[in-house]
């Protein structure tokens, strides 16, 4: 029988090691993926003084804009809801949904997320044929 030695790597004290630093925008960009997660969520049309101006707002991610105060987060999400999905059902699913994902993915420690529902869409309908 033969024994083989392998070298281990030295250890590396923790002040020697760098640090990690999550940008806001990819905390936006992950809690904004989280949200389409959830059955029955879509993301929110742009809008121009209160007027929505393009018709692919479901087909979009959700806007999530963040606020960073050290290693917790605030989180603000507009998305739409596809009707008939119960709404505070739905809303809670997102927050809960979102604050997992961000504490698992980017390592931020959550604090609050504001859910604001612009819009509760139809599912879409296959065109009629007529023959």
């Amino acid at each position: 029988m033969t024994t083989t030695l392998v070298a281990q790597p030295p250890e590396v004290e923790a002040p020697e090691r760098g640090t990690t630093t999550v940008a806001d925008r990819v905390v936006a960009a992950v809690a904004g993926r989280a949200a389409s997660e959830v059955p029955g969520v879509g993301g929110a049309a742009r809008r121009l003084m209160g007027v929505a101006v393009d018709s692919a707002g479901a087909h979009r991610a959700p806007q999530v804009e963040v606020t960073v105060a050290g290693e917790t987060v605030a989180l603000h999400i507009r998305l739409s809801i596809a009707y008939p999905a119960p709404v505070r059902a739905t809303a809670e699913r997102v927050r809960q949904h979102v604050a997992e994902r961000v504490e698992l993915l980017a390592g931020k420690k959550v604090g609050v997320v504001d859910v604001t529902v612009v819009a509760l869409p139809l599912p879409a309908v296959p065109a009629r044929v007529v023959q």
